[in-house]
């Protein structure tokens, strides 16, 4: 039986684009299936000019390799380093890992920086804030119908609630003492995340986290002014109820 290396040869390469098309479709990572998209099409452009002499079907089999080449380009471009001065590398460490420096340049683009003296409010409850805030340095107490009810530290994102849902803002901010934070536009960043669905994700993200830390150090400071009425009313039933002291001594020393 004789095997014409020819018809061998123009079968392997004429399968071997189809297979590599395939084997990108089947890629997790975008870089790879472009690179494997190339690899198609600079085979199936070969098979088509060499075996078939197709003009037609070789300059759209080049069409799509140089189009994949043309998107790894692109994202090249896109996620160039960034150039950040030290207030937004030292947020990005904090904040914003999850993001490509694409997405850290376009969300710089909507917000500017501003320092603030003891007593400034950042925010005002009751009022519709026009920034969602992002303390880089400092601290500042926050305030609900006068009454103090949690602080906020460096790294900590001010008005997420009021941002989320659109509405006034629901806490008083008031700096103690000299803070540096960048201001965010609401309406400019929320035109940005309508447009970058991968922005947006993390910007609810980071809203989220927000906000579970706030509720966190909201109910340990709340379990802290308890405490000592907890211990009180534990020491008055003991006066009465002697034989309770050894579990009460037992129930405050874990409490403590």
């Amino acid at each position: 039986m004789s095997y014409d290396p020819e018809f061998i040869a123009r079968m392997l390469v004429g399968n071997l684009g189809y297979v590599l098309l395939v084997v990108s479709m089947m890629m997790t990572r975008m870089l790879l299936l472009r690179i494997f998209a190339i690899a198609s099409g600079i085979v199936g452009g070969a098979y088509m000019w060499l075996w078939l002499g197709d003009p037609v079907g070789t300059v759209w089999e080049c069409t799509f390799a140089a189009a994949a080449v043309f998107q790894i380009a692109l994202g090249l471009y896109r996620n160039r380093p960034a150039v950040l001065s030290a207030d937004e590398r030292a947020l990005q460490a904090e904040l914003m890992l999850q993001f490509e420096p694409r997405h850290v340049r376009a969300i710089r683009s909507v917000g500017s920086w501003h320092d603030g003296e003891h007593g400034n409010e950042l925010m005002r409850q009751g009022e519709l804030a026009k920034s969602l805030i992002v303390l880089r340095s400092g601290s500042v107490s926050v305030l609900v119908d006068g009454q103090h009810v949690g602080s906020c530290g460096p790294g900590g994102l001010i008005g997420e609630i009021g941002f989320a849902r659109a509405t006034p803002a629901t806490a008083t901010v008031v700096a103690n003492g000299p803070v540096r934070y960048l201001a965010l536009d609401c309406c400019a960043l929320r035109r940005l995340m309508q447009s970058d669905s991968e922005i947006s994700d993390g910007v609810n993200s980071l809203c989220r986290s927000a906000l579970e830390k706030r509720l966190i150090l909201m109910n340990q400071a709340r379990l802290q002014d308890n405490l000592p009425r907890t211990k009180q009313a534990v020491l008055r039933f003991c006066r009465r109820k002697p034989a309770a002291r050894a579990g009460a001594r037992l129930a405050l020393s874990v409490a403590n």
